[in-house]
């Protein structure tokens, strides 16, 4: 379980082994009462896929809630391991470039490194009942990045990356956050675009 000073997070895999109907009832019930009208996609993910993906070792995800006496629901994050694509001309300096050649293979003909990282796949603040005023974005994605810390303390790995939609907002949010602009933005609006970040 991760948590920070205000926040802690459960893998759904508790409630899914858990003996304990009421305890996948509860999950069922987090998962219907959670509303994202700014990004349906991120809604549609939870209450679609959440579970399978799970299931199926395709993804896992993370329910986030306050840690107060009683624990509010204020959003989730769902982490996946991907294959990791990174150019010579967008590493940002010799010290990332030396960190990526331990855990990445250098191909000459594209002049890119190869590796595994780990996919923040879904980031999402529950907004029923005005929760999303709770927590910022940025307090969820350290949620998330602690729990991404935990696994790479125990299986090793040095880069995190994710995929969002090519919004000015989204871009400054996550650079603001410690995460490098991997694709152009000046690429298509309606294409998803690529952030990484060194551990």
């Amino acid at each position: 379980m991760a948590v920070t000073d205000s926040l802690f997070s459960l893998n759904i895999r508790e409630y899914l082994n858990s003996a304990n109907a009421e305890d996948r009832e509860a999950l069922q019930r987090h998962i219907t009462e959670f509303s994202c009208p700014p990004n349906p996609d991120i809604e549609r993910f939870l209450k679609k896929n959440a579970v399978e993906f799970t299931k199926k070792h395709q993804s896992v995800t993370y329910l986030a809630f306050t840690r107060k006496e009683i624990p509010v629901f204020v959003g989730y994050f769902a982490l996946t391991v991907k294959p990791f694509k990174v150019s010579l001309k967008d590493i940002p300096s010799n010290t990332w470039r030396r960190k990526i050649e331990r855990v990445a293979r250098f191909d000459e003909i594209s002049r890119a490194y190869s590796a595994a990282g780990y996919l923040i796949a879904q980031l999402g603040k529950n907004y029923t009942d005005g929760v999303n005023e709770i927590i910022t974005g940025s307090e969820l994605l350290k949620l998330a990045l602690n729990v991404v810390l935990d696994i790479q303390n125990m299986a090793g790995g040095m880069i995190a990356f994710l995929e969002a939609e090519n919004i000015d907002s989204l871009i400054n949010f996550y650079c603001q956050n410690g995460f490098y602009l991997l694709s152009d933005p000046n690429s298509p609006r309606e294409e998803l675009i690529q952030f990484y970040r060194m551990l």
